[in-house]
């Protein structure tokens, strides 16, 4: 493949990323949430609660950037910090009542925009589209 192939390949890669962050974030504007939420949200809505380290992990973000979220979002009512008992020196985030809602509006709007990208994908399609994106993140990482 020739730089000019390359050069347009990543043209409309990008343009796919700008394209489903615009569509998601649209969703996410009519829902009332702020566009770092649903990330956080959904996170918590699998796995019940987590320390802020797990979570900037499972992010991919900086623990200073989870914290930032965090305090936004404990403000809004969306989740709770829990001491754990067994060990004090260490806080649990889980979601409150509001942010479990949250989280069915979140993951509901994550469900309809991947079948709206993904749903006539044939099962082949699926995993050849999954072995380019990880290919993608192996040539990506840092």
């Amino acid at each position: 493949m020739d730089n000019s192939e390359i050069n347009e390949v990543a043209r409309v890669f990008g343009h796919l990323i700008r394209s489903h962050l615009l569509v998601v974030k649209r969703s996410l504007d009519e829902e009332g949430l702020c566009p770092s939420q649903p990330g956080m949200i959904h996170a918590l809505s699998q796995c019940k609660q987590a320390t802020q380290v797990e979570l900037a992990n499972k992010l991919n973000v900086t623990p200073a950037t989870v914290s930032a979220m965090l305090k936004r979002m404990e403000r809004d009512g969306l989740i709770e910090r829990r001491r754990n008992e067994a060990d004090q020196r260490v806080t649990h985030v889980c979601l409150t009542e509001r942010g479990a809602t949250q989280a069915k509006v979140v993951n509901q709007i994550f469900r309809e925009h991947n079948i709206r990208a993904f749903g006539n994908f044939s099962k082949e399609e699926l995993e050849q589209a999954m072995a380019i994106f990880n290919k993608l993140l192996v040539n990506l990482k840092d």
